[in-house]
């Protein structure tokens, strides 16, 4: 007889064990009527009843993942304390760098303090010349200028250059000018008549 009330247990197929959310509320109505009557027969006040979360139609196992996943994305949970080995490790590292800092920094000095060294004998040897030693026996040498090499203009490797023939005297006086007056064929540009 208990076996029949169960769904669960009866020998029906499964279409039988399905409980639909009209049953289960019925099922809430009357343990509630239940309860009430068990409360006024004893004469005490019911206490207040614990009101049940609201279901949101996922199913338990959904419910599960997501609250392992919120569990795992914790900010707590994504730290954790740095082992012996590590601290070591990461010691090395800073005190590797802070030696090449100092190394750095001391080599740098040296740069620093060897141009000043240099800028100020350039500025003492300009301003206080070293002394002239003068002999009044010897007359005053005058420096010879030496003259500039003169460039020859146009002179490039692997370039003739050709020399104009020159003309006679008659043949300047018949064409004064003529190359101011007209160009070379060659370079005026061509109009076509058409």
């Amino acid at each position: 007889m208990a076996d029949s009330v169960v769904p669960s247990l009866s020998t029906a197929g499964i279409g039988s064990r399905f409980v639909t959310s009209d049953d289960v509320e019925t099922a809430k109505a009357r343990r509630e009527e239940q309860w009430k009557a068990a409360y006024a027969r004893l004469g005490v006040e019911p206490p207040p009843r614990q009101q049940e979360d609201p279901s949101d139609g996922r199913s338990l196992a959904e419910i599960a993942k997501q609250e392992e996943w919120e569990e795992k994305t914790k900010l707590a949970n994504q730290f954790r304390a740095l082992e012996e080995d590590e601290i070591m490790f990461l010691d090395s590292i800073r005190e590797k760098e802070e030696a090449e800092d100092r190394l750095r920094k001391e080599q740098d000095g040296e740069e620093v303090q060897n141009f000043r060294e240099a800028v100020a004998a350039r500025t003492s040897t300009l301003t206080n010349p070293p002394p002239v030693i003068s002999k009044e026996s010897k007359p005053p040498i005058t420096p010879k200028v030496a003259a500039a090499p003169t460039r020859k203009k146009g002179t490039l490797k692997g370039v003739v250059v050709k020399k104009k023939a020159k003309a006679s005297p008659a043949e300047t006086q018949k064409r004064p000018n003529d190359d101011d007056e007209v160009a070379p064929d060659s370079k005026r540009r061509r109009v076509s008549g058409s």
